[in-house]
Parts: structure tokens; sequence; C-alpha cells
């Protein structure tokens, strides 16, 4: 039960928008790929929407696809986006850029741990772990939530980075990251109370996108079963 004098800061999470890398089925962690024409578009789209909630700050990982999404946002209200790293997606390492393909022929035993619950530990050759990925992400967004108490929020980051944010907002274990998805451009708000308390309100809506909600190739080609490699 919320208190007279408690506060709720509203988040509201998108993924960025397209690029030739989704389109492609490559991963894409620290490369910096722009949007392409389909995802200005759903940019636009999403942006538009979160816009209409008229979130106090717009934040944003440092890669071009993340801010170009983010400026969206930002614009329309007269906000500048702020930048900030730890919301960057999951280091990929040596993978980065590659396809599932490639990467089951390169890398198999990797592969192989990914796969298990305990994956979530296991750094990416040359990157990081998923539970890595999770611990700045939730620092990042902790520190966000302390400076803009009692507002609402945007936030754009990735994909493997908002599922592990998203667990943690859940309070479920970080191996659950493969029991949901976040699509392209899609939108999740998630409430913060005083004391830390999260609360997911919204997952991977993306009724503001004209096309067939299909699962980007980046999901159906740089992953197994449903998205149990990187």
């Amino acid at each position: 039960m919320t208190s007279a004098h408690e506060l709720v800061t509203r988040l509201y999470l998108v993924r960025h928008g397209e690029t030739d890398g989704n389109a492609e089925g490559r991963t894409q962690g620290r490369r910096d790929v722009p949007l392409n024409e389909t995802g200005r578009a759903q940019a636009a789209a999403v942006g538009a929407v979160v816009a209409g909630y008229r979130p106090a700050a717009v934040y944003s990982s440092t890669s071009s696809r993340a801010r170009a999404t983010a400026e969206a946002i930002a614009g329309p209200l007269g906000l500048a986006v702020i930048a900030d790293e730890r919301l960057s997606e999951i280091d990929h390492g040596d993978l980065d850029g590659m396809t599932g393909d490639e990467m089951r022929e390169r890398y198999p035993d990797f592969i192989a741990s990914w796969r298990e619950d305990a994956g979530v530990d296991v750094p990416i050759p040359g990157g990081e772990s998923l539970r890595e990925a999770q611990a700045r992400m939730v620092s990042a967004v902790n520190e966000i939530v302390t400076r803009d108490r009692g507002e609402g929020i945007a936030i754009v980051s990735h994909n493997l980075a908002l599922r592990a944010l998203l667990c943690h907002a859940l309070g479920v274990p970080l191996r659950a990251w493969r029991a949901f998805r976040v699509d392209l451009a899609s939108l999740s708000i998630v409430e913060v109370r005083d004391g830390g308390r999260w609360a997911v309100v919204g997952l991977n809506e993306r009724c503001h996108l004209t096309e067939t909600a299909t699962p980007p190739l980046e999901a159906a080609s740089a992953t197994d079963e449903g998205g149990r490699t990187v």
C-alpha cells in the first residue's frame, strides 16, 4: 500500500529501432551501427508515444542507434539526451558482428555454456557476462531514480541489457531472461517506489508499430531455440 508521502518514479524503457545488423541477424554489442530506414521510422513511432507521457528526462546508452531513438523522444519535449555508458548492450567481445551460425561454428564450447542456466555468469569471449551487464544496468537506473525521484523517465537501451534489468524489476532469477522478449522499438514500463520496490506495469508493448509483430532476425537467426545464444 502506498503512503501519502511515498513517491513513484516511472521508467519508460525503450529498445532502439532496427539497424542493418539487426536485419542481417548479426550480434550488436559495442559495435556502433546506426539506425536504418525502418529503424528511423520505428524510433519516430515509439518516440511519439513516450513523448506523450512527458518524461522529465531522457537517458540513453552511448551508441548512435540508441541515441537516435532517444532523440525522437527528447526532441519534441525540448530535452537533451543524457548518455550513460552503463546503459550499453552486453559487451559481445569477440562475437560482435557474427551471425548465429558463425558463433556456433567458431565458439561451440561457449555456446554450449551459454545455453545452460549458469550461462548468465559465463563471460562472452573478450566481453562480459550477463550478470555483469545486469549489475551496471541496475546501478545506473538506481542512480537515475535517486536523481529524478517521483518523475517519469525515459531510458533507451538494448535487447539483453533491458532483459537483464527487467529480470531485476520482476524479482526473478537472471536465467529467466529467455522467458520474455524485448523487441526492437518496444516499450516496457516499470514503476519504482520509495524504498526500492519495483513493479513491471507494461512489457514489450509494440502497438505503436504498424508492421506485423514478428520476431526480429536478431532473435530468429542469431539465437537458438528462442534466445539461447547471444
